[in-house]
């Protein structure tokens, strides 16, 4: 994708945030690059995390939601 066109996109993005309610217009040819381009992006980082303690997590919703399991 032309570097140029994925900008044009994310400033669109960008212009409507902290705006509720407001919609910005993108082609499906537009929606489908930016999903390429992201994909290529989250397959370059790594799948771990290295992370110190202590750690927090916090659960939020039903974990059969989340986990697709129920009691």
């Amino acid at each position: 994708m032309d570097q140029s066109v994925l900008d044009d996109i994310i400033n669109r993005l960008l212009e409507v945030r902290g705006r509720p309610g407001k919609q910005v217009q993108l082609s499906e040819s537009e929606v489908k690059q930016l999903c390429v381009v992201s994909r290529e992006i989250f397959l370059q980082q790594p799948n771990l995390l290295e992370l110190e303690a202590p750690i927090k997590i916090c659960v939020v919703g039903a974990v059969e939601v989340i986990t697709g399991v129920t009691a």
